[in-house]
């Protein structure tokens, strides 16, 4: 490690010198001089008799020991219970035989140390005096594992919680759907779902864990001040008793190519902006011929560099977004290309074209001289900075032993982009760019961007797809002639229970529970006739929220703070606490349309528009079959413009003789799913709870 002291300084005054501009005459930038020479040393690494590669990577400035295992496994199939694979790494140190998690959490502290599990590996790392009990903290947590069963309902409480949340992040939306039209069938186009993680069992865990962590698949980095001869015996010490067995290999097809390029879109109704993602996938492995000059072409059209084509046009030229970028990824089994920005939902189909034309330019034009050589100064810097870490390096050592890359491969690195050329770069976009064959995936305002994109798509078809990447099955069938909005509410109400049941409720409390960032939170909703109404937000058995009308006079409660309602705000919470409004529409001034048939959950519904009498408009929509409501939305405006809020309604069932939805999918601002717990008819409502 001693020589990269040395070498850094030299390569960073390389690259500042080379930049300088010349004394003599300023307006012609020098020359690049050639690449300098790396004396990069492969770490020393050895094997244990049980199979596991040990690499050591010295770095004696700090008396810090950092140790990273990785378990070389082959993806696997999840199916329904994808993300139990993730399960099982998160877990491990969450219990063992001996020790509690509790009990982990103390050991580590008491040591000031950081342990960490993730899928197929660990991360630790603690001063050198007290590595020994680190590794022996690690072992057990490798070795002992028990998966309590309580604590994987606490993740997968968790991941329910990361998931809801995600429902209305349209980046998040476009990543997860790229990733499952991008990879298809294969194991990379598995996503998570609350369905595949409620699917996730302690056995499930435990027999991955069986079958896959074993030594002789495993590597244990070690980095910073430690021996080889040392590592080499703490390893056997710690790790040595990893018994090693076969594990089982998988072959998958690589995904299949594209028929031409196709057109994707994920609707979100209340979107202002357009997520773009032009994506498919491509055959480079790490370590390739093809690698570095890849990476350098991917840099000039779009790779994270502001001169990047994709930056330099859609940011600086057009002004359609803050940046616009691409991305070109190595993988031994599938790797990809992705482009994307966020754009307003104006400018979407022009943001589409500007990225299919880059993408044609890098291919058919070859880049200028000076655009080649800025592009090279900045991977090498990069290059250059990586290796002042580490880590970085224990990573490469990594790389070069999974990977299979020559000995040699991170010692000419410099010297391999130095030798690109402009020839180079074009024959590599041809190869890796295909604007021909891409995805276009948007995420946005159906309604407002669809007919626009479907020139990009060779068919003129734009695909709807859900928010988990499955395709949507738009309903084709008619409005019956003689079907009405009336009708449509009518057999909603005999679906329900009918009039004479409804008119019998005076009061109903419902309780429902949803899950925010690991936090339980609590529901609770009070009506009682004529127009009574109170709700309230619980935490830890805190109010947080509340709004409360007692047929006069309404508040709402938030943070300590209490706001009295007038003038339009409290007519329309009045009109909101009208129990069963959809009884008696004519008599409340209520207006209705039918609009046509959509599907919901894959399912037709009726769509009925309900205007109010102060003008607020939204849309309700009922199961052709059942007649149930199934869902609603409507349009806000708030601080950040217009949005749509939607809410979803399922998992029917009777209480007192009516059906009320026991799901509720909220979404639009902030996304919840409640779950109810308890709907109570008729029992009687004190009057304090309305009391403000």
């Amino acid at each position: 490690m001693r020589l990269f002291k040395y070498f850094i300084p030299f390569v960073l005054f390389f690259m500042y010198s080379s930049l300088l501009p010349a004394q003599l005459d300023r307006s012609t930038p020098p020359e690049a001089g050639p690449a300098p020479e790396i004396n990069f040393e492969n770490p020393p690494s050895f094997t244990l008799d049980n199979g596991l590669t040990v690499i050591v990577v010295e770095n004696h400035e700090l008396p810090v020991v950092n140790v990273q295992l990785t378990v070389d496994a082959d993806p696997v199939k999840e199916g329904d219970a994808t993300g139990y694979v993730a399960a099982a790494g998160n877990l491990l140190r969450n219990g063992t035989r001996e020790k509690s998690k509790a009990e982990i959490d103390e050991a580590v502290d008491f040591i000031g140390a950081d342990l960490y599990t993730f899928e197929n590996g660990m991360y630790g790392s603690s001063l050198k005096k007290h590595s020994g009990e680190l590794l022996e903290l690690m072992s057990e947590v490798l070795m002992k594992p028990v998966f309590p069963k309580e604590e994987l309902e606490k993740y997968k409480k968790k991941q329910i919680s990361n998931l809801t949340a995600g429902k209305t992040n349209p980046s998040q939306i476009s990543n997860r759907v790229a990733k499952k039209l991008r990879y298809g069938d294969h194991p990379y186009g598995e996503l998570k779902t609350e369905a595949s993680v409620n699917n996730i069992t302690r056995e499930k865990c435990l027999n991955y864990y069986n079958t896959y962590y074993k030594p002789n698949i495993s590597y244990l980095v070690m980095v910073g001040d430690i021996q080889k001869e040392q590592a080499r015996e703490m390893a056997e010490k710690h790790f040595g008793q990893w018994k090693r067995a076969d594990v089982p290999e998988h072959n998958y097809e690589f995904p299949k190519d594209q028929r031409g390029r196709q057109v994707a879109l994920v609707n979100k109704e209340d979107a202002v902006q357009s997520v773009i993602s032009v994506t498919y996938p491509v055959k480079l492995d790490p370590g390739s011929p093809e690698a570095i000059p890849a990476k350098l072409m991917n840099n000039i059209l779009g790779g994270g560099v502001f001169s990047g084509y994709l930056m330099q046009n859609l940011r600086e030229d057009k002004g359609y977004t803050y940046g616009a970028r691409s991305q070109l990824n190595t993988d031994p089994l599938v790797g990809y290309f992705s482009a994307g920005a966020e754009v307003g939902t104006e400018v979407t189909d022009s943001a589409v074209h500007e990225f299919l034309y880059e993408m044609n330019r890098i291919r058919s034009e070859q880049v200028d001289k000076e655009h080649l050589e800025l592009a090279k100064s900045v991977m090498t810097g990069s290059f250059a900075r990586s290796l002042e870490d580490a880590r970085t390096m224990a990573r490469y050592a990594l790389n070069t032993k999974r990977y299979n890359l020559p000995s040699d491969y991170y010692a000419k690195y410099l010297k391999k982009t130095e030798k690109v050329s402009r020839q180079k770069v074009q024959q590599v976009a041809r190869q890796y760019v295909k604007p021909s064959e891409a995805t276009i995936l948007v995420v946005g305002n159906k309604e407002k961007v669809r007919d626009k994109l479907q020139r990009f798509d060779p068919d003129n078809q734009v695909q709807l797809y859900t928010r988990t990447g499955e395709p949507v099955q738009e309903s084709k069938a008619e409005v019956p002639k003689d079907m009405t909005a009336e009708k449509v509410i009518e057999k909603s109400i005999r679906a329900r229970g009918g009039r004479e049941k409804l008119n019998q409720v005076s009061d109903v409390k419902q309780v429902a529970t949803t899950n925010m960032r690991g936090q339980t939170i609590v529901m609770k909703t009070f009506h009682e006739k004529p127009d009574k109404m109170a709700s309230q937000m619980l935490m830890n058995g805190n109010v947080m929220q509340e709004q409360l009308f007692d047929g006069e006079k309404g508040v709402v409660r938030a943070m300590g703070q209490t706001r009295e309602l007038s003038g339009k705000q409290l007519e329309s919470m009045k009109f909101r606490a009208k129990m069963h409004k959809f009884l008696r529409y004519d008599e409340l001034g209520v207006e209705t349309s039918l609009e046509g048939i959509e599907n919901v959950k894959g399912k037709p519904a009726y769509k009925v528009k309900v205007t109010n009498p102060d003008g607020v408009v939204r849309y309700d929509y009922y199961n052709v079959d059942s007649g149930l409501k199934v869902k609603t939305k409507r349009t806000v405006s708030g601080r950040q413009g217009k949005r749509t809020q939607s809410q979803i309604f399922s998992d029917y069932k009777k209480v007192k003789g009516i059906k009320f939805p026991f799901r509720i999918e909220i979404s639009g601002g902030r996304s919840m799913t409640l779950k109810v717990d308890s709907i109570q008819v008729n029992q009687g409502i004190d009057d304090s709870v309305f009391q403000q």
